[in-house]
């Protein structure tokens, strides 16, 4: 039996439990703690069975509808601002998208800002990338998808991979792509009162950590400047009340404008990666469902 909240008592649960303790003052290595501990309460769907496996040494949950091993794949990488954040904090979205999309489900853990600043995510993701290609799987019958900062490192990863003459994933599914690392769009101030997980000061913490010194606009670490172009079919979902917002918005906008299939999706009212709350809010739910009709249309 599912237990659904209120969405406003889910969103209060955020703004007490989350919002304060990411970002200043407090050290990486405590958000990155809280941010294990506070992903506790999203358990993973007994629907989905997992495992712990590694893709060319990249500690990774593979996820898949129980008793089944379908042959459409998704490659998931991990939202936290490049600096915190893992498979274990997402595993309950995780293991909900892969039997909603019918797909097995591979979540590497990149190395992680300050430690190792870009190009190591991008590197680490377009290796994981390279080891199913590697593997025999279709490049058509795999979809990129991240949350967050995962998201936009989804996005740069697909652009590398076109760059080095890698075939296109068959589908892209970002969730509150974090694109424009430059902090200075209208939402973040906007928006700034209203998005109850997003604190404007941390994120422009962990751009500045992850970027280390490189021009914000380098479309290798904020890929909305990239060149769209060949891409494939996109699904972005992102809630009204996000402080990031205006980077789906304009993304959808620039994918347009290069011949992208592009479908944006705004979920008014809601905040910040809300999709993590899936099994116990309402419209996490409707908008995994939404994820994996995208992924059965275009992986067939």
């Amino acid at each position: 039996m599912k237990i659904r909240l209120p969405a406003g008592l889910v969103r209060a649960m955020v703004r007490l439990g989350i919002k304060p303790f990411l970002g200043p003052p407090f050290p990486v290595a405590f958000q990155r703690f809280w941010a294990w501990l506070m992903s506790r309460v999203h358990t993973m769907t007994k629907a989905a069975s997992t495992a712990r496996v590694e893709l060319d040494g990249l500690r990774t949950l593979r996820a898949q509808p129980k008793e089944r091993e379908p042959e459409r794949v998704v490659l998931y990488l991990h939202g936290g601002g490049y600096c915190i954040g893992s498979w274990a904090t997402q595993a309950g979205l995780i293991s909900r998208i892969s039997v909603a999309a019918d797909a097995v489900v591979y979540a590497p853990n990149y190395r992680l800002a300050p430690e190792h600043p870009h190009p190591a995510a991008l590197h680490d993701a377009l290796r994981a990338y390279r080891w199913l290609l590697e593997r025999g799987i279709a490049a058509s019958n795999m979809a990129l998808a991240g949350d967050s900062a995962g998201g936009g490192l989804a996005l740069a990863t697909a652009v590398a991979a076109r760059n080095e003459g890698l075939p296109m994933p068959g589908a892209l599914v970002l969730i509150s792509p974090w694109v424009d690392l430059r902090g200075d769009t209208p939402s973040m101030t906007t928006n700034a009162s209203i998005d109850p997980m997003l604190r404007v000061s941390w994120s422009r913490q962990c751009a500045r950590q992850y970027l280390n010194g490189r021009d914000p606009e380098d479309p290798a670490c904020s890929p909305l400047f990239a060149n769209h172009r060949g891409l494939p079919p996109t699904l972005i979902h992102v809630g009204s009340d996000e402080v990031i917002l205006d980077d789906s918005t304009r993304l959808a906008a620039r994918c347009k404008d290069s011949g992208v299939d592009v479908t944006l999706r705004i979920f008014q009212g809601m905040w910040h990666e809300f999709q993590i709350h899936a099994g116990m809010l309402r419209e996490a739910d409707e908008a995994v469902v939404e994820i994996g009709e995208f992924v059965k249309h275009h992986l067939r």
